[in-house]
């Protein structure tokens, strides 16, 4: 191999792969998770626990537009999307709500399977473009019933939108995220400035646009790590909900 072929090589391979950066947003989405139903709100680790959390959502999302371009079988992403949001819903509610079986907020990953759908619509020909617009609504509208709500939609659809160059799309999810998650933080902020001392995690969604700005482009992992998110995601919620009302309720 030459010395440039090499240089070229070593250059592409700098940087985070996608199973480096999943496995980073699951950690992230692990710390996110304790803090909130095991350390008191107003403490500094509570704070900088779900300040790291905001990552995994933004992450993910990007991932979500990623994916469709990429899946070798669209059909399959939606199931493996549907099977695990599905599962999810009694891990969700039992973590975060009344009971296994208790009704309310859907978890995440069903909001990245609406997130996955608006890309879909936005993309395909079978759908007439009059009606591309009012589907997405549509979208956005269900997506409000699960985690991170039409937030995640927005998030995901700014990076299909800005997708072919990197800068492009970190500036469009950049712009949604400040107007959707920063500018009501501010607002409170002016009305009530003591409420920014327990709010300022939220800046954390901020920390994705360094994160996606060093992925490098590469699958990394193995053929199995795109089940990892998935299948732990539903785990460390039964995991957590049942430390949560054996110990702290």
């Amino acid at each position: 191999m030459s010395s440039i072929a090499a240089a070229q090589t070593e250059k592409k391979k700098f940087g985070i792969s996608a199973s480096g950066l999943k496995y980073i947003v699951i950690f992230a989405m692990l710390c996110d998770h304790i803090a909130y139903l095991f350390l008191p709100s107003e403490s500094m680790l509570y704070g900088v626990m779900r300040c790291f959390g905001r990552t995994t959502a933004p992450v993910m999302c990007f991932f979500i537009s990623e994916g469709f371009h990429y899946t070798h079988n669209l059909k399959k992403y939606f199931l493996r999307l549907g099977v695990f949001a599905f599962i999810s819903h009694f891990a969700f509610r039992y973590a975060f709500g009344k009971g296994i079986f208790s009704i309310g907020v859907e978890s995440f990953i069903a909001t990245l399977f609406f997130s996955l759908l608006s890309v879909y619509i936005y993309n395909t020909e079978k759908v007439k473009t009059a009606f591309k617009f009012p589907l997405i609504i549509l979208m956005l509208f269900f997506a409000d019933f699960c985690d991170w709500g039409a937030d995640a939609v927005l998030f995901t659809l700014a990076f299909e939108l800005a997708r072919g160059k990197r800068e492009n799309q970190l500036i469009a999810y950049g712009s949604v995220a400040i107007i959707r998650r920063l500018f009501p933080l501010f607002r409170i902020a002016v009305k009530t400035p003591d409420a920014m001392q327990y709010e300022w995690y939220k800046f954390g969604v901020l920390i994705p646009i360094v994160l996606i700005m060093l992925y490098n482009g590469e699958k990394g992992g193995s053929k199995h790590t795109k089940w990892v998110f998935y299948i732990f995601y539903p785990a460390h919620l039964f995991v957590l909900g049942y430390i949560h009302r054996k110990y702290f309720q």
